[in-house]
């Protein structure tokens, strides 16, 4: 596996784009103050359609856009006309070595070969650079949110799990630091379902289970007291980790 498995995504770009959450500013602050220096010039891998490269590009002046595939870059760049899109992953940086002050993977980790991408975000990192991850989940400790997954059949995705972040010791870069938020966007009943199919396990149904699996979960969002009012706090929370590569220090 590497970070172009997760191409299946393009094909719920819109959706995507307007229904995923963005992460907090208090999340978006700690990642990007991990280096005593200011980050002037940054890389985001797997950028998506652009909910993270957003406030990050109102924080650092440079911001390179990575994404493998084709639709999340063309809503990307009209997302953010002012950041450089850019075809590739995090085992193929386009970008030479040394360009940037700062590496952002935003919920897209476990979609990434390890092995073969820390070298390549080592190559294109400053000495000192910053090496930040993150992602943003339902919070299934809210048992309303875990049984909803559970009827769509969520579990993280075709990866491995979202939300861990470990750093060999073979890899020169200094083990983690670890922050976490919690918070609550308020979604309609209605959106809510249908993000569900912004998720990679259902994306890759057939629109026959699909269709049924949405219709189960509208039918339990309903029915359930703390969630049948139309309108829901929904659980989110967002988990970061942040190091730098010490062989360059």
């Amino acid at each position: 596996m590497d970070s172009a498995s997760g191409t299946r995504f393009g094909n719920a770009a819109q959706a995507y784009h307007r229904l995923r959450p963005t992460p907090p500013a208090v999340a978006v602050d700690w990642l990007t103050a991990g280096i005593p220096t200011p980050i002037t010039t940054a890389v985001e891998l797997g950028a998506g359609t652009g909910l993270f490269t957003a406030p990050l590009a109102e924080r650092v002046p440079t911001v390179f856009a990575v994404e493998p595939d084709a639709r999340m870059r063309g809503r990307l760049a009209a997302y953010r006309p002012g950041v450089t899109v850019l075809d590739g992953t995090a085992e193929r940086i386009p970008l030479g070595d040394g360009a940037v002050d700062a590496v952002f993977c935003h919920s897209m980790w476990h979609w990434v070969d390890p092995e073969r991408a820390f070298p390549e975000i080592a190559r294109v990192l400053v000495p000192g650079g910053l090496l930040a991850v993150g992602w943003t989940m339902p919070d299934r400790r809210v048992g309303w949110r875990a049984k909803l997954d559970e009827i769509a059949g969520i579990h993280g995705g075709s990866g491995r799990a979202p939300g861990r972040f470990e750093v060999p010791p073979t890899v020169g870069f200094d083990q983690p630091a670890e922050f976490s938020q919690s918070w609550t966007l308020r979604m309609t009943t209605e959106d809510l379902v249908l993000s569900l199919a912004t998720y990679d396990h259902v994306l890759g149904l057939s629109e026959m289970d699909r269709n049924a699996m949405l219709d189960n979960a509208r039918t339990y969002l309903n029915g359930n007291p703390a969630t049948s009012r139309g309108t829901i706090e929904v659980p989110f929370r967002t988990v970061c980790f942040r190091t730098q590569h010490r062989a360059h220090r």
